[in-house]
């Protein structure tokens, strides 16, 4: 995950703000946990043709999906907010021009502890991005927020704005999303769907359309669905892949709070790290050493009910796993993955110095 000083730089474009030496991609060890409780964690240093904007190796790494190619090679595709630069390599004001962002791709043989790079995604579709989600489709190819309208963003919390970009093997990027498409291409309503999901579509279908706001973590899930969580309007838009590689909206789940990155885990489940408290959770991540930021693990489980005719409907159940609104022990959580072999939950977070590991409960 980024580091602390690699997350406020890019959210303030302050680029005396990085870490030095860049972005560290570390892998930690689940499965074999120590006698004291604690992790092993290995650092994945990058090799092959990677130069980052001013010609040396640093990462400025956001976020990251990862795609089981094999049984022994793992390829990674992660965000890189790379500072921007001039004609002569070197760093100028990026709160005038934005971030110099790019989608790199690496891959690593299992057990390694180095990831050799495959190539790097330009594009100027790609401006704010935040999470990256491979299709693994055999490809190559995937699917980027970009969580603002342009790259210096005023008004985007209120109108919306951000969208999904989509982008094949070659690097050749579109827009694929952003809320305002017409809604004409829904699916029917099942008719056997609950009622008050019927009534709660016809209630928000009175009100006027918006643009995505802040979409953020995305996910393929199981299903072959794509999930896109918003930091403002605590909705997860459920999303298809069309055949011109454009998104559909199939659904919408309602969590009822800001979301940060959503993980799937083996049985479909998926897990959201959410923020009770978006106030002082802005505060939490401008001042992470001094100010606490609430946090709200919730587990979103799909159930489909099939009949002899076919799907007759399709629900959300939408559940609070755990709770730390005096953040006593999470504080800033982004990310929350969920072991099913174990059930054990790891929690993250982008600006906070550590991980959490939650034991199941007896």
């Amino acid at each position: 995950m980024p580091s602390i000083a690699t997350t406020i730089c890019m959210k303030d474009v302050n680029v005396t703000g990085r870490r030095p030496g860049g972005s560290e991609l570390i892998a930690l060890d689940i499965d074999e946990p120590g006698v004291d409780g604690f992790y092993n964690l290995r650092g994945i240093k990058p090799i092959g043709h990677y130069r980052g904007a001013t010609g040396n190796s640093d990462l400025d790494l956001l976020g990251f999906d990862a795609h089981v190619l094999d049984d022994n090679t793992i390829r990674f595709y992660m965000v890189n907010q790379r500072p921007p630069v001039g004609a002569f390599n070197n760093i100028i004001d990026a709160s005038k021009s934005g971030a110099n962002s790019t989608i790199e791709i690496f891959e690593m043989r299992t057990g390694q502890e180095q990831m050799r790079h495959v190539r790097t995604i330009f594009s100027n579709e790609i401006w704010t991005p935040n999470r990256v989600s491979a299709l693994a489709d055999g490809s190559g190819g995937f699917l980027v927020t970009n969580d603002h309208s342009v790259k210096r963003r005023k008004l985007d919390y209120v109108i919306g704005g951000g969208n999904v970009a989509y982008c094949d093997g070659a690097g050749n990027c579109h827009a694929a999303y952003d809320g305002s498409e017409d809604d004409d291409t829904l699916p029917s309503t099942p008719g056997d769907e609950p009622m008050y999901k019927v009534y709660l579509k016809k209630a928000l279908g009175y009100l006027p359309k918006s643009k995505l706001k802040f979409p953020n973590g995305l996910a393929r899930g199981r299903d072959g669905f794509f999930y896109v969580p918003s930091a403002i309007d605590g909705q997860i838009r459920v999303l298809a892949l069309q055949p011109d590689k454009t998104l559909r909206l199939v659904d919408t789940i309602h969590v009822g709070m800001p979301l940060d990155n959503i993980s799937p885990d083996a049985n479909g489940d998926i897990y959201a790290a959410g923020f009770p408290n978006l106030i002082q959770s802005g505060k939490g991540f401008d001042d992470p050493y001094n100010q606490s930021s609430p946090v709200t693990i919730w587990r979103i489980r799909k159930t489909v009910d099939v009949g002899k005719s076919g799907v007759r409907s399709v629900d959300y159940r939408v559940e609070k796993v755990l709770e730390d609104r005096d953040s006593k022990v999470l504080s800033g959580s982004t990310t929350v993955r969920h072991d099913v072999k174990t059930g054990r939950l790891f929690i993250s977070a982008a600006v906070h110095p550590f991980l959490v590991v939650c034991e199941p409960t007896k």
